[in-house]
């Protein structure tokens, strides 16, 4: 079984010099930190689709680069960009909102995982994590399987501005698939809130298991947290914290 972590990370144009500092300031702080403390864990790969007109591209390739055992890049200049079909707000979405949908259609996320063998990806944004034992909690709920089934953790922390909340989250966006060999589905050929239309979802613990980073560039919403950030938090996801004040 190979295993694969797949991550859009595609800033151009469309981005300000400002977001698109920040947002590598996260990726190095929070999603790489965590993933390059995996414990436990054999080889993996991280396949990160990058827009080769970022002015920051080598710059955010050498912090993917050092943080995983194997690293895939995907570069790209967005064309036909429109919004994910399954998306129900997708006539007022923002350009970056459609650029980042446009992605999900990239070929190369197939292309870069052959399916002659058992296939495990995992859906990370570039600025979010995961708790340093996910991996080896992951892997351990492979075993046996043997239809296509959505691997989920639904319990993790969000953080926005220098406070926490915990949250059951059912149909994140940090969940991982397992395919057996000829299986063709990718961790975006669907919505993460669609994940279980497709596929059996196989809860694998409620313990935490992400750490949702909300911050003034996300393109999404969510953005509250209710509590101050305890010392167990942070033992948990050991990061820069004085990154995403």
């Amino acid at each position: 079984m190979k295993h694969y972590v797949m991550t859009r990370s595609s800033y151009g144009p469309e981005w300000s010099r400002a977001a698109n500092e920040r947002r590598l300031m996260l990726t190095r702080a929070v999603t790489a930190a965590l993933l390059k403390a995996q414990r436990g864990t054999p080889d993996w790969t991280w396949i990160v689709l990058l827009d080769s007109r970022d002015p920051l591209l080598e710059a955010r390739m050498r912090v993917f680069r050092e943080a995983a055992p194997h690293f895939e890049p995907i570069t790209w200049e967005p064309t036909d960009v429109r919004a994910a079909e399954w998306d129900k707000h997708g006539s007022t979405a923002t350009l970056p909102q459609r650029v980042a949908a446009t992605a999900y259609r990239h070929p190369g996320w197939l292309e870069l995982t052959p399916r002659d063998q058992a296939v495990l990806q995992t859906r990370l944004d570039d600025d979010d994590g995961l708790t340093t034992d996910h991996f080896k909690r992951l892997l351990a709920a492979t075993r046996g399987l043997a239809e296509r089934t959505a691997l989920m953790f639904p319990t993790g922390v969000r953080v926005w501005d220098g406070r926490q909340s915990f949250v059951r989250h059912d149909t994140n966006a940090m969940h991982s698939l397992w395919t057996p060999p000829g299986d063709e589905t990718t961790i975006y050929s669907y919505g993460h809130r669609l994940v279980g239309r497709g596929q059996p979802v196989k809860v694998v613990d409620d313990e935490p298991a992400w750490l949702w980073v909300r911050h003034a560039h996300t393109i999404s919403g969510w953005k509250k947290a209710d509590f101050k950030i305890t010392d167990g938090t942070r033992r948990m996801f050991p990061i820069d914290w004085a990154a995403i004040k």
